[in-house]
């Protein structure tokens, strides 16, 4: 099918796009929604669909309708409240924003507006929800990397911004710039989404540590796990640990098994918890302390034992859940909580000195020259504070 080749009438509007290192004011017309069908490669749903796959399904061919049903799901699964939000607006003001199909129906940009009319067109909302606005593009022309770079351009827009699950937008992260070489350069990628290169640099680095984690926890690219445990927050947090100049360098792996099974073990913040770990880690004595407990207790070699079971992989692949062990769990929690405490009395300990330092830097700044040269009325208020000081030094010391 061609959807250049259908009796689609004359273009209702127009819109600008940048394809090719050229833009281009392309016409837009009224497509019937049962001529186009979901792109499987949309990166918002990019868990889903990894998860259909290796749970043993393959997409139905030749049967469009089917197969909309399912991406249809995980389109409304990614992100329910804007789903909500785009079909109340279309259902009031109709589609104001053009979309954008390649001309065998596949929807590129426009699949939450495409998903709305499918719903309000089956419930009856009437005829004008029967058909999306979009501009087509001949697919002959373009190769996958242009169509690539367009979806970039559109999905990175101001508004399309908060759109993706940040697992999602990792796991488009990883295929688009690190799987197989990657689709684009780290330049290349900054040019077309508008972010600078050190931003990319460090998605790539967050994207490689989310791939780490499903490596340690033996689910290799089973990027639904990690959705469904909501890792970005955690997982950032960890890189933020491990790019401090004040770990053991020596103790890295040790390092990440430790904060990956502290994700699989926190209740609450996940995010914020790990985040109290950064001071044990960054803490010579407490870290040397933490990793010899560890080493003793066997608690990361007995989780490595647990994750390489083929009772828990059978498990895991027939619930779709990772769980740890839990005796694991409660050791791991036991000793992170006991250093991070130990560590917050430490910091308490040591607050009145870290107090009088940061005082005596401030004394350090005084001129004295600006004191001799201060008025009598001054000078007196000065001398009154330096009393009160000395008092309260005195009253320490006693």
């Amino acid at each position: 099918m061609n959807l250049l080749e259908l009796k689609l009438g004359e273009p209702v509007s127009s819109k600008k796009l940048a394809i090719q290192g050229m833009t281009k004011i392309c016409d837009v017309y009224r497509i019937p929604i049962e001529h186009l069908i979901y792109n499987k490669k949309n990166g918002r749903i990019a868990t889903y669909v990894s998860q259909f796959i290796d749970e043993g399904n393959e997409f139905p061919m030749g049967d469009n309708e089917a197969f909309n049903k399912i991406i249809e799901d995980y389109i409304e699964k990614s992100n329910p409240d804007a789903l909500k939000k785009t079909k109340a607006n279309i259902k009031i003001m109709s589609q104001t924003e053009p979309a954008v199909v390649l001309a065998n129906g596949v929807v590129l940009d426009g699949n939450r507006r495409f998903t709305s009319l499918r719903q309000l067109s089956r419930e009856g909302a009437g005829a004008e929800f029967s058909y999306l606005e979009a501009v087509i593009l001949e697919n002959g022309n373009y190769t996958e990397k242009d169509i690539k770079r367009l979806e970039l351009n559109l999905q990175h827009a101001v508004e399309s911004k908060v759109d993706y699950n940040p697992i999602d937008r990792l796991v488009d992260i990883y295929r688009d710039l690190i799987e197989e070489g990657g689709t684009f350069s780290p330049e290349e990628y900054a040019r077309e989404t508008q972010m600078t290169l050190n931003k990319v640099e460090e998605e790539i680095a967050i994207a490689n540590l989310m791939v780490e984690y499903l490596d340690y926890v033996r689910q290799p690219l089973k990027f639904y796990i990690a959705r469904d445990q909501k890792i970005d927050g955690p997982i950032r947090e960890i890189y933020k640990i491990l790019k401090s100049k004040n770990i053991d360098l020596d103790r890295i792996e040790d390092i990440k098994e430790f904060l990956f099974l502290n994700i699989l073990s926190l209740g609450g913040d996940i995010s914020r918890r790990i985040r109290e770990i950064r001071s044990v880690i960054e803490d010579g004595k407490l870290s040397t302390e933490l990793f010899n407990e560890l080493d003793e207790s066997q608690i990361l070699d007995d989780a490595n034992d647990y994750f390489e079971d083929e009772k828990t992989k059978e498990l895991v692949s027939s619930t779709k859940v990772l769980n740890l062990d839990k005796g694991i769990k409660t050791a791991i929690t036991q000793v992170t909580e006991n250093y991070v405490e130990s560590k917050k009395l430490s910091n308490a300990q040591n607050q009145p000195v870290e107090m009088l330092k940061k005082a005596q830097n401030i004394i350090k700044e005084i001129d004295k020259d600006a004191v001799e040269r201060m008025n009598s009325e001054l000078q007196a208020n000065f001398i009154s504070i330096v009393e009160k000081i000395q008092s309260e030094l005195n009253g320490l010391s006693s």
